[in-house]
């Protein structure tokens, strides 16, 4: 019996993208497998498969550009998105 699929979508810097990519291309995997694989790692630790955390003194200096513009933009859309749930 075949199992049902879904799909996830992910908004990826397509740079990043690229170079996983040729990563994943080498390893004889493409995205969907990397992706089920790092799902199925998820699901058997039950969260990550390695640790998160912040720096001692997190700073905005500590962090990569990207990142920080990154993590604003998604705040101020999940804000209005909130924002317009509540209505």
């Amino acid at each position: 019996m075949q199992q049902r699929t879904t799909t996830v979508r992910a908004l990826i810097n397509p740079k990043r993208k690229e170079n996983v990519s040729k990563i994943l291309k080498r390893m004889g995997i493409n995205h969907s497998e990397a992706i089920n694989i790092f799902y199925s790692l998820i699901e058997e630790y039950k969260g990550f498969p390695f640790e998160l955390k912040l720096p001692d003194k997190p700073s905005e200096a500590d962090l990569n550009p990207d990142v920080i513009t990154h993590l604003k933009t998604s705040i101020r859309k999940n804000y209005r998105l909130g924002e317009l749930l509540a209505k």
